[in-house]
């Protein structure tokens, strides 16, 4: 793929990442802590889930919120790091409390993405 092929899905994806890192950002000023960070992956999948069962072929609003908006919003990273800091015991609650829901979520979201798509076509 040509760099000029490139820069359109390179700015989308700029843009959305600019967008969900600067939500990421005021939610984790307004409530500091890991849990905020343990609610923003939660909710992160559960909209990933969905985008992934709604969202047609068009590849920039994929890319756009999927992997701009979504992938800046949510952070793995910080999760990490966070983790890591943290005592044993509340490390571990906060793994087990972060994962297990964020798949969940993603599941759910999945799920009520593909009743609304096929509501949507049985509507057409």
């Amino acid at each position: 793929m040509c760099a000029v092929s490139l820069t359109k899905p390179v700015a989308v994806v700029a843009l959305g990442g600019a967008l969900g890192a600067s939500a990421r950002f005021l939610l984790s000023e307004l409530w500091p802590g890991i849990w905020t960070v343990l609610l923003i992956n939660v909710i992160g999948s559960l909209l990933l889930g969905y985008l992934a069962e709604t969202v047609g072929p068009d590849r920039l609003w994929r890319l756009f919120l999927g992997v701009g908006v979504l992938g800046g919003f949510t952070t793995f990273s910080t999760f990490a790091v966070d983790a890591v800091r943290e005592d044993a015991v509340t490390a571990t609650l906060y793994v087990v409390a972060t994962l297990i829901p964020a798949l969940l979520a993603a599941r759910l979201g999945m799920l009520v993405g593909h009743r609304h798509r096929l509501a949507r076509k049985a509507a057409a």
